[in-house]
């Protein structure tokens, strides 16, 4: 399994933990305890911001520093500058603390709570250079989850496949999923929706970065993907299944949705045939139809590349 893949399953499983408690303390060790069992590293856990300086945490792995000065090592860098470090070699980063000596490279990730940071998420590994950019991007999404910084949405847009690969590529989503949304029976399969009998629509699920992405953002690269005044097709797919749709469950986007719904409609000479309804079940779609494009580049795609790119650019940090 590609790290990718790795991390999309645990931010799943962390989501899931976040939604069903609210202490903050026992989300950190729990996450805490999923990124060790999945990548082995050496030590993984948290700091957290105790007056003017970071005390020790929710942790997996050997004895570690107990507190770390602002500014100082790799974890007070990073506080101090607000921003994640991944270092190679840490007997080359000026300052190190030597919490342990078989710590080698280190990825420091700030954690921020209305715009202040609160703590840090700390992975020593004992081999150098294990941590890139795809640790640093995937780690930035794990502790938005933790911080309830996530928000989700569901939109139906044509053929699911591209659509996935369209939405996950822009900056702030932290996963997306494949599904059948809105329908009126339990536990569809795909063969079922095929048939158009089911009610349900070819749907992605967005769980994103309110901080990083918001929604309106996500509403307005969502229209660009679609042509909006389609009934029951977009491209050469055709059918009910194939609807065009923005489903929700805070009541509060809503009005958001509606805004940006409204400026899109002044657009076209054609009314819209997107609905914009609260969600009220969704099924995950099965294995095959995840990241399908990813795992089949050449497979069929009803949106054009330079759709992809434009995601790709899209308020990219």
């Amino acid at each position: 399994m590609q790290k990718e893949d790795q991390y999309q399953n645990l931010l799943r499983q962390a989501h899931s933990i976040v939604n069903n408690e609210s202490d903050l303390i026992a989300n950190m060790s729990n996450i805490a305890a999923l990124l060790h069992e999945t990548f082995h590293f050496w030590w993984t856990g948290f700091y957290r911001v105790v007056e003017s300086e970071l005390v020790l945490g929710p942790f997996q792995g050997s004895l570690a520093c107990t507190r770390i000065a602002h500014g100082r090592g790799v974890c007070g860098t990073a506080w101090a500058e607000r921003r994640s470090i991944v270092v190679e070699d840490v007997e080359q980063f000026p300052g190190h603390i030597a919490c342990s000596s078989a710590s080698r490279s280190e990825i420091v990730v700030p954690i921020f709570s209305e715009g202040q940071v609160v703590g840090v998420l700390d992975i020593d590994s004992q081999y150098l250079s294990t941590f890139d950019e795809v640790d640093r991007l995937w780690l930035e999404r794990l502790v938005a989850v933790l911080m309830g910084g996530e928000k989700d949405l569901w939109l139906a847009a044509g053929c699911f496949w591209g659509a996935e690969h369209y939405l996950k590529l822009l900056d702030g989503v932290i996963f997306t999923e494949t599904g059948y949304a809105n329908g009126n029976s339990p536990n569809p399969i795909y063969q079922e929706v095929y048939t158009d009998t089911t009610g349900y629509a070819e749907s992605v699920h967005l769980c994103y970065n309110r901080h990083r992405i918001p929604l309106t953002d996500i509403v307005e690269m969502y229209f660009k993907s679609i042509d909006p005044t389609s009934l029951n097709q977009q491209g050469a797919d055709r059918g009910t299944r194939y609807r065009t749709g923005i489903y929700y469950t805070d009541p509060a986007d809503r009005e958001v949705i509606l805004q940006i719904y409204k400026a899109e409609a002044q657009k076209h000479p054609l009314p819209l045939q997107v609905e914009v309804q609260p969600l009220t079940n969704f099924y995950r779609a099965e294995e095959y139809h995840q990241d399908y494009l990813a795992k089949n580049p050449s497979g069929y795609c009803h949106l054009p590349e330079a759709l992809f790119e434009l995601a790709r650019n899209h308020r990219r940090k």
